[in-house]
């Protein structure tokens, strides 16, 4: 009996612990704060500036609800190659805040540009040239 009392404890606990796993966010979710609980809510908004200082770079967005200042620290950098002015943002923020430090860049939409026409940006001929060598007949 003093081997089976270990593994039985064992066994309820990682029964306990794959139940709480499965069930628990069901369960405790209602009663949790979105910041706990990892709701975001997507926001769409164009850019209408952007500052590059030396530690960060400052988006100021449009959306629906109002302007918002966006400021990141972390991948800066990557952040001013990603984004221009006049590009549309989709952020996952908790909420709508006119101020936010780094937020999550979940899609960037560049604004609607012509595509060349087939044909545009080949190599053509300079007047005057002469065909290339061509195969002989058969």
């Amino acid at each position: 009996m003093g081997r089976w009392v270990p593994l039985a404890i064992l066994l309820v606990g990682v029964g306990l612990g794959v139940a709480g796993t499965v069930f628990g966010p069901h369960l405790a979710g209602p009663y949790l704060p979105d910041a706990i609980a990892g709701r975001n809510e997507l926001l769409d908004g164009r850019v209408l500036r952007k500052q590059r200082e030396a530690d960060r770079l400052l988006l100021t967005v449009s959306t629906p609800q109002g302007a918002t200042v966006a400021t990141f620290t972390r991948n800066a950098g990557a952040v001013d190659l990603l984004v221009a002015e006049g590009d549309t943002l989709t952020l996952a923020l908790h909420g709508y805040a006119p101020f936010v430090d780094d937020p999550s860049i979940r899609r960037v939409r560049k604004p609607d540009v012509p595509t060349l026409p087939t044909g545009v940006g080949t190599a053509a001929p300079p007047p005057g040239a002469t065909p290339g060598p061509e195969t002989p007949a058969r």
